[in-house]
């Protein structure tokens, strides 16, 4: 039986509570940042979530080099590399790890790309060889799944060649990949229209945002309508267009989602804030008003599809940076945060693109750069932007940010 906007509401407002008690019962660094910020807190009764500290991507790290070694019951260590040039760690439970399956699902689904629909997935691929149990296990899910992947970070256009045919031969009903490799392709098959006709139903995207006319773009060449999605390594999918696309309807029965003001207050609908996130089922690690390092809005009307979930209006700011190649191609930023987060002594990261011919790997670290940590970081990165490019790596105090304050991952200073 479905329920209400009003019943989810108040579904997720009692798990916030118990998130809430639980994580200052059970963390002690939750509790002393929260003595600290609002002075202690009854035992009993509700705790006001605006009164509560914004936690961020340092608390993140300082949990993690606490805990790693004594990881909370039933924890299970995750990492993400960050879109903004910091890679954490923190462990998620098995209950949200599910729900965290089921959200990305429903969200999905709600573009016709639901599990067991033929999907085509422009995707990232693990950097270190997975073992041959491992891709056994994950060949027969994406068979099960009925879905087939691409790795979208070995994308020239030859590579695109491949992708065309492989979708040609697959014919899925749905494409799923990174926003920046699917206009890629789209534009690539605008050149060559000869490589794809198949049209998949549907055009899901994620990671990155759309700029203006790139919608239409992959609506002419890959699928009939584009769906766009919110998520992060954190949580994976927080929010995802229905079919009226005014926005991302979102997860409020797994996420709680706020939009607040440099002080860490409520804005008004339509009105573009900090984005907060509360993991509701995740009792590994104290998710509670995390931020993200996004900025948007929540929208001022419900959404006339009828879905019972708020709607974020838009995400600002979410277009991805690219590294120009030697060849004239590109890669997608977003590898390296991919990249960066099989590295735990880098604290934070910026790619310094010196010239079309040479890269610097700008690194923060506790320690001074010794060879053998940073020929690693050069092996992995070297096959994807070929083998002209030159690529340094140097220790650095601070990384650029940009005038909006947050830190891009790649800084071009080219001739």
């Amino acid at each position: 039986m479905s329920r209400s906007s009003e019943q989810l509401t108040a579904v997720a407002e009692r798990l916030l509570q118990d998130r809430i008690r639980a994580a200052l019962r059970d963390c002690p660094l939750y509790r002393e940042k929260v003595d600290a910020h609002c002075g202690m807190l009854p035992d009993a009764g509700s705790v006001p979530l605006v009164e509560l500290p914004v936690w961020t991507k340092a608390d993140l790290r300082a949990l993690w080099e606490q805990v790693h070694n004594t990881p909370a019951p039933g924890g299970i260590p995750h990492s993400t590399g960050g879109s903004t040039g910091s890679p954490s760690k923190f462990f998620i439970t098995r209950e949200s790890y599910e729900w965290r399956m089921a959200v990305s699902d429903r969200g999905y689904g709600w573009a016709g790309a639901d599990e067991g629909a033929p999907s085509y997935y422009v995707w990232g691929v693990s950097i270190a060889l997975p073992s041959l149990l491992q891709r056994v296990k994950g060949d027969l899910q994406h068979r099960l799944q009925h879905r087939k992947y691409f790795d979208s970070f070995d994308f020239a256009d030859h590579r695109k060649q491949v992708c065309c045919r492989q979708i040609e031969a697959f014919r899925p009903k749905a494409i799923v990949g990174y926003a920046g490799n699917l206009v890629d392709l789209a534009m690539f098959v605008r050149r060559n229209p000869d490589a794809l006709t198949w049209r998949s139903e549907s055009v899901v995207t994620a990671a990155d945002g759309l700029r203006q006319g790139q919608r239409e773009l992959l609506e002419e060449t890959l699928g009939k309508r584009v769906f766009l999605t919110y998520g992060s390594r954190e949580f994976m999918l927080i929010g995802a267009e229905c079919s009226e696309h005014k926005g991302y309807h979102l997860s409020v029965d797994n996420l709680w989602v706020e939009i607040v003001d440099d002080q860490g207050l409520p804005v008004p609908a339509g009105e573009s804030g900090r984005i907060l996130i509360t993991d509701l089922h995740n009792t590994a690690t104290p998710f509670i008003r995390y931020e993200i390092a996004d900025v948007g809005a929540m929208s001022s009307e419900p959404c006339s599809c009828g879905l019972p979930f708020p709607l974020l209006e838009r995400v600002d700011g979410r277009m991805q940076e690219r590294i120009e190649l030697p060849s004239g191609e590109s890669l997608t930023a977003l590898f390296i945060p991919h990249l960066m987060k099989e590295f735990e002594w880098v604290r934070a990261y910026q790619v310094r693109q010196l010239s079309g011919s040479e890269l610097c790997m700008d690194l923060i670290t506790d320690e001074p750069l010794q060879d053998e940590k940073t020929s690693l970081i050069v092996r992995y990165l070297q096959p994807r932007v070929g083998e002209t490019m030159r690529v340094i790596c140097r220790r650095v105090d601070s990384l650029q940010k940009s005038s909006s304050g947050k830190t891009p991952i790649v800084i071009r200073e080219k001739e």
